[in-house]
């Protein structure tokens, strides 16, 4: 019964003067989102954003360039121990991954080469420092980042949303976000903008006073518990008040309910949205091998034991309490099967995995995970217990076995028993202490004399230490004392389901003056009055038909029911029987057997034994044999008749067993010969196969991680390019527009571009570009421009004067440095401005 970590009520002056901060998580085709969303968003709101990226380590991020032209707020990259302030876009910064802690941005510095996932680290960290105030927005991108970051900011109460996929020009995040069933919205860019400012105006109805939270309408909060049992079946009387509040509080947020009273209404209206807050009130946040540590302790200091000290045909028994999803049960089932595998023994394993929320378990029972757990599972056991299909991860086959899914309210419905280990992690900090006492009690007497019990980290047995002894008190692993007693310990009268009783049906008799009833029985008592005592077996030797007296024969031996012929038959024809099958279905003929001596339970008898095949229509009636008792009577029946001696038989018995031995072990060898070459060249090819399934995931997760990357810093440089495109358009439409010859030349005087006006009097064209400026005449005779500009480069100093072209023309001639952003020296800049030309303008 996995809840959520509902936030501890928090000062509301305390909330107005600290800005609220939303965390945005945008990969490949982000950028467009991005703007959307900026340019809708005031620049005044008073709120603080933290926009995470996707970006390549090996390239400058031109993003706050970007964005700046979107939006009147400041937007800067995160520096480490940035404080975060209001109408402010912080932006990550490459090869950083960025935390929030004590209201400054934290930057680290990853490793290249393995898998990263900057969003959650984020998310992650946003949630843990601003609980159910935290806002997590997920928009386009490829992969699954962001999934596990929403789920720990659910888990403390905060916001999601996520970008509507049709509107995301990658869908891959928002769609693996979505799957989670976590988002509160899924939105467009502009309409994320109008539930953010809704949020962060909303009134809160929670009221704090020191530690007790005070609920100024009691009656719709009644009313609230009764509309979610009668939908759910579940009582949340006792459940934590606060963590139902904060619940309440957040569907009234994304509901737009304006009032508590008009959110019972919508309650009483609308079963789905009982639905959704009972889901929300139950959220199972969980992952695998959660707090790692924790599971190693498990594994050494409690899983051992239990392999270990089992007896080989009991089995040993675990209870996953309030699994949700199946992580947890999943992660306890790998470590029992490493277990096995390392002290190389044999036991059945029964995980008995429950939760209250039959969705959540319905999940858990098709063991099929996102790319996000990459995250938990080491790459070795990534490799053995999972195999991956369409981009998720499904569990083998050998855990799945070991796991039994149900679901199970664990505080009304009665508990498992003779337990070896139960966990139940995060659950009870979630209780009233009245639920908590009676759990303590349920697992008090569903546990064995030293069983273990696994607790969450925030989780604690100490105050029953006479019934539960820590064993690793900081990991919550407690024995649990059989012997141990408290009079405060009385599990919860248990609802035990009615089981009707099912009265047999009788079964119709057919009319006996109905045209198609056949007196079988009659004609069959009537035949076997005269037939010898007789049976009919099939290929496997199971009686299907008796006939006759076959009593003194056949007999049934007490135990479980069996109709093979050698467990019923008279033991003093055990071997001829046995003999004269073999014989029959080798030869294909009758074989008879005369003078055999039996005792019977009547006395000593004499009897002839035949054995012979029977012919049939149907293709179930191959390999059927008719066995017959004859007894002071001559049959003539075609065949082989041999007087029975008990020492011959045997023999005979014993060559046609030792052949069939021989031939089978023979057999045998043949086969075990080849199961070893095909599993040796099996094993060969598994573990190349695993070698290259590795070395391919790890490369298809680097290429992933470039594409988008590379992606971003594209979309980067398209927009810069535009913006180019743009410039070089306004200043080559500002040069044609007047009445000035610009002419660019490099250091070696190679000319590098000209306006059309210039090439007038220099007698230059477009083909010339990238040849040398000293080879060209021009319309100055008496003006040595090569010089002047030689003399230029050399000191510097500009020059300006006016000159006389051949045509009567006057121009002012200014030959001056091209310097760049770095103030250095490229090359020239000739200009000449037409005298009259201006004077005219003028």
């Amino acid at each position: 019964m996995a809840v959520v970590n509902g936030a501890d009520a928090v000062n509301q002056s305390s909330q107005k003067s600290e800005p609220l901060i939303i965390g945005i998580g945008a990969s490949a085709g982000g950028l467009e989102a991005l703007q959307q969303f900026f340019q809708h968003m005031p620049s005044n709101s008073g709120l603080s954003f933290v926009v995470v990226q996707h970006l390549s380590p090996d390239y400058r991020s031109l993003m706050a360039d970007i964005l700046g032209k979107h939006t009147e707020m400041k937007v800067m990259q995160a520096e480490n121990e940035m404080s975060i302030h209001k109408n402010t876009v912080y932006l990550i910064p490459p090869k950083n991954n960025m935390t929030l802690k004590g209201g400054k941005l934290l930057l680290t510095e990853f490793v290249n080469g393995t898998l990263n996932h900057p969003i959650d680290v984020f998310f992650s960290s946003l949630a843990e420092e601003q609980k159910d105030r935290a806002i997590a927005v997920v928009m386009s991108g490829t992969g699954s980042d962001g999934t596990g970051g929403i789920k720990t900011v659910k888990e403390h109460g905060g916001l999601v949303i996520v970008q509507e996929p049709e509107t995301a020009k990658f869908d891959g995040m928002p769609r693996s976000a979505i799957n989670t069933g976590l988002a509160d919205f899924v939105l467009s860019p502009d309409d994320i903008v109008d539930e953010i400012l809704n949020f962060s105006n909303y009134p809160t109805i929670v009221k704090t006073q020191g530690e007790e939270n005070l609920f100024s309408d009691e009656e719709s909060f009644t009313r609230i518990y009764t509309i979610m049992k009668k939908v759910s079946g579940i009582d949340f009387t006792n459940y934590k008040r606060t963590t139902v509040l904060r619940r309440i509080e957040r569907r009234m947020v994304v509901t737009h309910s304006k009032s508590l009273a008009e959110y019972v209404n919508l309650l009483e209206a609308d079963t789905e949205e009982v639905r959704v807050l009972v889901k929300e009130i139950l959220i199972g946040v969980t992952n695998f091998f959660r707090d790692p540590s924790f599971f190693e302790k498990l594994k050494y200091n409690v899983i051992y034991p239990i392999v270990e000290h089992a007896d080989e045909k009991e089995p040993i028994r675990v209870w996953s309490a309030g699994c949700s999803t199946g992580e947890e049960a999943y992660s306890i089932a790998i470590l029992f099967h490493e277990v096995l595998e390392e002290l190389n023994a044999q036991r059945d394993i029964k995980i008995f995995a429950t939760d209250v929320d039959t969705k959540a378990i319905e999940q858990a029972g098709k063991g099929v995970f996102s790319e996000n757990i990459l995250d938990d599972v080491s790459s070795e056991r990534l490799a053995k217990y999972f195999s991956k299909k369409n981009e998720q991860y499904h569990i083998s086959k050998e855990i799945r076995r070991m796991i039994i899914f149900a679901p199970h309210n664990m505080l009304s419905d009665p508990p498992f028993g003779k337990l070896d280990l139960i966990s139940c992690r995060n659950v009870m900090i979630y209780f009233q202490p009245v639920l908590q006492k009676s759990l303590f009690a349920i697992f008090h007497s569903a546990l064995k004399k030293g069983g273990y019990l696994f607790l969450g980290k925030s989780e604690t047995a100490g105050e029953y230490s006479n019934v539960f002894q820590a064993l690793c008190g900081a990991e919550k692993i407690y024995v649990h004392k059989g012997e141990g007693k408290t009079d405060e310990f009385r599990p919860p009268a248990f609802n035990i389901p009615n089981i009707q009783a099912i009265s047999p049906r009788m079964v119709s008799l057919p009319d006996r003056n109905a045209g198609s009833y056949m007196p079988e029985t009659t004609y069959m008592n009537f035949l076997e009055g005269f037939l010898p005592a007789s049976i009919m077996v099939n290929g496997s030797n199971n009686v299907i038909h008796f006939f006759g007296n076959y009593s003194d024969y056949i007999s049934i031996a007490p135990g479980r029911a069996t109709f093979n012929l050698f467990s019923i038959i008279n033991k003093d024809l055990s071997l001829v029987v046995s003999t004269a099958l073999n014989r029959c279905r080798t030869e294909q003929k009758a074989v008879t057997y005369t003078g055999i001596v039996v005792d019977c339970p009547a006395g000593r008898r004499v009897i002839d034994l035949t054995v012979s095949p029977v012919s049939g229509r149907g293709k179930d009636d191959s390999g059927l044999i008719a066995v017959l008792f004859v007894e002071n009577k001559k049959m003539e029946i075609d065949g082989v008749t041999e007087k029975y001696d008990v020492d011959t038989t045997a023999a005979r018995r014993i060559a046609d067993l030792e052949q069939e031995l021989q031939e089978s072990q023979n057999d045998l060898k043949s086969t075990i010969g080849e199961l070893e070459t095909v599993n040796e060249e099996l094993q060969a090819a598994n573990e190349e196969l695993l070698t290259a399934n590795e070395e391919l995931q790890s490369s298809n997760e680097e290429l992933q991680s470039v594409n988008e990357e590379l992606y971003t810093v594209n979309t980067e440089y398209q927009q810069k390019l535009d913006e180019l495109t743009m410039l070089t358009n306004d200043l080559s439409n500002f040069l044609s527009s007047t009445m000035i010859g610009i002419l660019f030349v490099d250091s070696d005087l190679n000319i590098r571009k000209f306006t059309e006006y210039v090439g007038r009097e220099f007698q230059l064209m477009e083909h010339d570009v990238g040849r040398s400026f000293q080879i060209f005449a021009h319309s100055f005779p008496e003006e040595d421009i090569i010089s002047d500009s030689k003399e230029v480069l050399k000191n510097l100093a500009p020059i300006d004067r006016e000159v006389t072209s051949m045509n009567g023309r006057h121009y002012t001639l200014r030959i001056a440095p091209y310097r760049t952003t770095e103030n250095s020296i490229r090359g020239l800049v000739i200009t000449i401005i037409d005298s009259l030309g201006v004077n005219a303008k003028e």
